[in-house]
């Protein structure tokens, strides 16, 4: 498991793969994160204990959604987003890659031999 110190707390991630990451983010009162976005990710935000507003960005609008003990968020690939901590806070974060049933090109289709 790996530590980072973060200006807004610390993080401390839990597993990553290719496909996502999860963290456990201990956030410290009157912080926030960097306006950011992932051009893949979605981004899950899961508040164990505390008060936290999730930003975003939708259609050129900046709306805060404040989360509450056992309320979560999702941030969509491409959308403008951070977190401002309005009390110390505990908040699990997924970061993943959307599954697809699209996602397989066939050549050819299977059967018998």
């Amino acid at each position: 498991m790996e530590r980072q110190a973060k200006v807004w707390g610390e993080r401390w991630l839990l597993r990553q793969d290719s496909t996502h990451a999860t963290s456990y983010l201990r956030l410290k009162k009157g912080y926030r994160c960097s306006w950011h976005s992932h051009m893949e990710k979605y981004n899950l935000f899961f508040l164990c204990s505390g008060k936290v507003g999730i930003v975003v960005e939708e259609l050129g609008e900046r709306q805060e959604i404040i989360l509450k003990e056992g309320e979560c968020c999702t941030v969509k690939p491409g959308q403008w987003h951070e977190f401002r901590v309005y009390e110390d806070s505990n908040m699990v974060e997924e970061m993943y890659v959307e599954y697809s049933e699209a996602d397989i090109i066939r050549q050819k289709e299977g059967g018998r031999l």
